[in-house]
């Protein structure tokens, strides 16, 4: 029986490459399985002997358990490297070298003029361009925005923002980085995140944002919203918070 439906939905947004690269190189994947380092070694709860315990009598969350980072950290697709990549810097990284694998284009650089010169972010350090294979493509509408990764304050470099209209851009798009760490001899890895993809509905975005005053109503729900924070915990994350899919 065949499969094939013509009014099936598209997807809002995906990533695709040569067909001879696809099995080969490290896959774009969910945000969520990348979260930094830092936030991985901090325990849920804080019990170190001082007397930190919240009202209840229960002692106080760390950051493990705040659902609006998590949320945040988990948001888009991360874009990683493609292959290992050794960068090597000077005392004020004006000097930099990179070495990967002669087989595949891994990182270039940018003109320094190109991002103001004298007054770059990162001067005198050249301004890097990690190559990128995959395109990302979104449905009618849908714009992708590539940013850093959130709340990453580990890496030794910071790829600069840009908002692509995907859906009318199918094609390759590079991520110019500044490099942070002097004296450096470092291997970065193939599959180390360099950016995070995430799709936005442009339309979705308003121009403008509204700034008004208060409403009587908007008072009374803020302050049952703190009624229900002081008489039971996870109040925002166990009731008030919508649940991902």
């Amino acid at each position: 029986m065949l499969s094939w439906n013509p009014f099936k939905k598209k997807p809002i947004i995906e990533f695709y490459c040569h067909r001879d690269d696809v099995e080969v190189l490290p896959q774009p994947k969910p945000a969520g399985k990348y979260m930094p380092e830092w936030y991985k070694k901090i325990p849920p709860l804080i019990t170190d002997g001082r007397d930190d315990r919240d009202w209840t009598g229960s002692h106080s969350f760390t950051a493990k358990k705040c659902m609006p980072m998590i949320d945040a950290m988990s948001l888009g697709y991360v874009i990683p490297l493609i292959g290992d990549l050794t960068v090597r810097s000077n005392h004020d990284c004006s000097t930099i070298e990179v070495t990967s694998s002669p087989q595949i284009n891994v990182c270039e650089f940018h003109d320094i003029r190109q991002l103001g010169e004298r007054s770059a972010p990162g001067f005198p350090a050249p301004p890097l361009k990690f190559v990128n294979p995959w395109i990302v493509r979104t449905a009618p509408g849908w714009s992708t925005l590539f940013i850093a990764p959130i709340n990453n304050f580990e890496s030794h470099f910071t790829c600069l923002s840009g908002l692509v209209d995907t859906d009318t851009y199918p094609k390759e798009v590079n991520f110019p980085a500044i490099w942070h760490t002097p004296n450096a001899d470092v291997l970065l890895l193939a599959g180390t995140p360099l950016v995070i993809a995430i799709p936005i509905k442009r339309d979705a975005v308003p121009s403008k944002p509204t700034i008004r005053n208060m409403k009587e109503d908007e008072l009374r729900l803020i302050n049952m919203i703190s009624k229900m924070q002081n008489t039971r915990r996870s109040v925002y994350t166990k009731e008030l918070r919508v649940p991902r899919k």
